[in-house]
């Protein structure tokens, strides 16, 4: 098995006998269940999905945020560099680990969204409602690397507070900002109203990933200059 396979395989335990697992999964099962079976119109559903996946999308930046730093406090990470383990490799680790569970958090959340919204009256295009939920799932990885970055530098409470408010100003700003500038998450409420939605989906998916990558590389640049 690979270094990093061995530590997705640590992060993954550490997180269900922690019941971070469990409450991260909880929160986007909470938010497809809620859109699915609380009858409303098409908007009211757009907007619910919209906000749950975002306060889903936040809590887990502060998971990410919390594990991360709560491995450095503890010495668990200090433990796996003395085992010839790269600091690089513990942070790519506990990424895998954390989308493997947020990305499809977000596809169940984005299934049963579309169960609600093919009952509504008006009518949504399958696949451009798929696209902005593909780009809310690279969303949801950039704020996963935010957190992880809070985590290398923080200890755990502050970078989870920190990871969570940051998360939450990057969404809200968008949100205050329509129509000029939206994040796939506030895309989604304009979706039956777009002109292009799949291409704004393709924008939003590739620049979320792309921030997200640039997060991941500040962070292991962090995590090498800090004690474990």
């Amino acid at each position: 098995m690979s270094q990093t396979g061995v530590v997705v395989g640590l992060a993954m335990r550490e997180l269900w006998i922690s019941f971070r697992l469990l409450l991260l999964l909880t929160g986007y099962v909470a938010v497809g269940a809620a859109a699915a079976l609380l009858p409303a119109s098409l908007p009211a559903i757009l907007v619910r999905l919209a906000v749950g996946v975002s306060a889903a999308m936040i809590a887990g930046a502060a998971i990410a945020a919390w594990s991360l730093s709560l491995d450095r406090v503890l010495g668990r990470a200090g433990w796996l560099a003395t085992r010839s383990i790269s600091r690089g490799t513990i942070l790519v680790g506990w990424f895998v680990a954390l989308a493997a569970i947020s990305v499809p958090g977000v596809a169940l959340v984005g299934l049963l969204g579309w169960l609600a919204a093919s009952t509504a009256v008006l009518s949504l295009d399958p696949v451009a409602f798929g696209a902005m939920f593909g780009a809310i799932g690279c969303g949801s990885l950039a704020l996963l690397a935010l957190g992880l970055l809070l985590g290398a530098i923080l200890r755990p409470l502050a970078a989870a507070v920190s990871a969570a408010v940051a998360g939450a100003l990057i969404i809200a700003a968008a949100w205050f900002a329509l129509p000029r500038v939206a994040l796939p998450v506030e895309a989604l409420v304009q979706l039956p109203r777009l002109p292009a939605p799949i291409s704004i989906a393709v924008q939003g998916g590739g620049a979320s990933l792309a921030f997200a990558a640039c997060l991941v590389l500040v962070a292991r640049a962090a995590l090498e200059r800090v004690d474990l």
